[in-house]
């Protein structure tokens, strides 16, 4: 398995395994090839955006996307999706992938990364062996619209 830096030419068959992960068990969402691709696409598209992607010789196997942003003097990374291929996942294709992610963003100044994931998931406790703690600050607030 080869971990390195996401491209834009990535995009394509990123989405394709995002949609295939996130449409099934656990998380049974709505995910069209169309939807991915453009959450993707948007992503990248992010200034100050740092992503990884481990594949193998059958095409991407994981990958992670986020952003760098300025907070007061520090730089933090706001981790937006993380997805492993199901059948690789608990394989250590994620923890991997982690890793090169965080020696990345060491590399470009970060002091603190973040994401935001489902509670008491298999999700949560992979972030937790990753060394991500439930913030006793912070909460995510929400709103939504409807027309």
């Amino acid at each position: 398995m080869n971990i390195r830096s996401l491209l834009p030419a990535d995009i394509p068959p990123c989405a394709a395994l995002f949609s295939a992960v996130f449409s099934s068990p656990p998380w049974n969402e709505n995910w069209t090839l169309e939807n991915a691709h453009r959450r993707l696409a948007d992503c990248a598209a992010t200034p100050h955006f740092i992503g990884m992607i481990a594949e193998n010789e059958q095409g991407p196997a994981g990958f992670a996307v986020g952003y760098l942003q300025h907070y007061m003097d520090e730089r933090h990374y706001f981790l937006l999706e993380l997805c492993v291929e199901t059948s690789r996942q608990r394989q250590g294709v994620g923890g991997a992938l982690m890793a090169a992610l965080t020696t990345r963003l060491k590399e470009a100044g970060a002091t603190r990364a973040y994401t935001l994931t489902a509670r008491e998931t298999a999700a949560q406790a992979f972030y937790e062996k990753a060394g991500f703690y439930v913030s006793p600050k912070m909460i995510l607030m929400a709103q939504r619209f409807t027309s």
